[in-house]
């Protein structure tokens, strides 16, 4: 089952993790990348516990049975049904979430960590949604008061919020083809098999240029 490869492979990322900590390898590009891999993991467990994979109701009677650790007679007594059909069940949605997390994961296992998360992306149909979804200031942190700052003290972060002001947006998006644009993001959001390929080159695209 895909998500018992995925817990598995999660649980031998964090041990890895906790090795190259008691040896005092932090700052090892290995540890680097271990701590990549297991922020990639967290975000795929994120939509496998709350993502739109499959209905609500299947979702969190799936979550369950993986909690339970696999007891089956425990949840086919929670959800009065048979032994048997909470089989058939496990079985259908496992092909589900092999459909969407099952490429990023094979990716992922051999090491290929990014191009994994853009798999996942694509094969999910996340990215669209967690990237274009969202209004700037969304995205930016609550206002605080800081009274040992001025303006001057943040040339960066002013060129940071000129870069997103709305106007400067859509200057920027009025030099782009918008044709181009529309095709795109129908590529993001579409789940036509026969686009798919087209839709995984993007996404790696764009994950490639945002790392």
């Amino acid at each position: 089952m895909v998500v018992k490869r995925f817990i598995e492979c999660g649980k031998q990322t964090k041990q890895m993790l906790k090795e190259f900590e008691q040896a005092q390898k932090k700052d090892s590009s290995e540890y680097a990348a271990l701590s990549r891999k297991m922020a990639v993991l967290s975000e795929i467990q994120g939509y496998i516990y709350h993502g739109d994979w499959t209905r609500e109701s299947s979702r969190e009677k799936y979550i369950a049975l993986v909690r339970s650790k696999w007891d089956y007679k425990l949840i086919a007594e929670r959800y009065q049904t048979t032994r048997e059909s909470l089989d058939v069940f496990a079985t259908r949605q496992d092909k589900r979430l092999q459909r969407t997390i099952g490429g990023a994961l094979d990716l992922i296992e051999i090491g290929n960590i990014e191009e994994g998360l853009a798999r996942f992306y694509a094969d999910s149909g996340t990215l669209s949604k967690q990237e274009f979804t969202y209004s700037m200031r969304d995205l930016l942190p609550a206002a605080e008061k800081k009274d040992s700052l001025t303006v001057s003290d943040c040339p960066e972060e002013v060129e940071v919020l000129r870069s997103i002001c709305r106007s400067n947006v859509q200057e920027w998006l009025s030099d782009a083809d918008y044709e181009k644009l529309a095709y795109l993001m129908f590529l993001l959001e579409t789940d036509d098999p026969a686009y798919q390929q087209q839709k995984r080159e993007l996404v790696a695209e764009i994950v490639k240029k945002d790392r």
